[in-house]
């Protein structure tokens, strides 16, 4: 699947794009790159399922933003999508093919609806 914008990412996500834009700003994402102001952000599919199932983790186990990304690309490394506590006494279970076909979905509906805002200056009028 080629890059999407951040807008479209963020309609997908179910969060504002300002969310979106912060957590890409703050912490490192993976398949992601900073670049200079003013260049339209887009984003791969692997940067948008990390940033998915992170906000899964903070929204339903209130686990803060950095920590969750950083769990999120531990289940995404593992093949079986788990991810174990230090100690090996917990485990919490991904299930990685679900989230991406969710998020494929989710993706082709957000790239019909969403319309890119135009950038830099207004055509010339005649």
């Amino acid at each position: 699947m080629r890059a999407v914008t951040t807008g479209t990412a963020a309609f997908a996500l179910s969060v504002s794009k300002k969310e979106l834009d912060n957590i890409l700003s703050r912490y490192p994402v993976r398949g992601f790159e900073r670049s200079k102001q003013g260049i339209q952000r887009r984003l791969s599919f692997a940067s948008i399922e990390q940033v998915a199932l992170a906000i899964d983790l903070t929204r339903v186990y209130h686990i803060p933003t950095p920590v969750s990304l950083l769990l999120a690309e531990e289940a995404l490394s593992s093949r079986e999508g788990i991810i174990t506590s230090p100690g090996g006494h917990l485990a919490i279970h991904v299930d990685i093919d679900r989230i991406r076909r969710d998020l494929q979905a989710k993706l082709a509906d957000a790239i019909e609806h969403v319309i890119p805002p135009r950038r830099g200056r207004p055509p010339v009028r005649d």
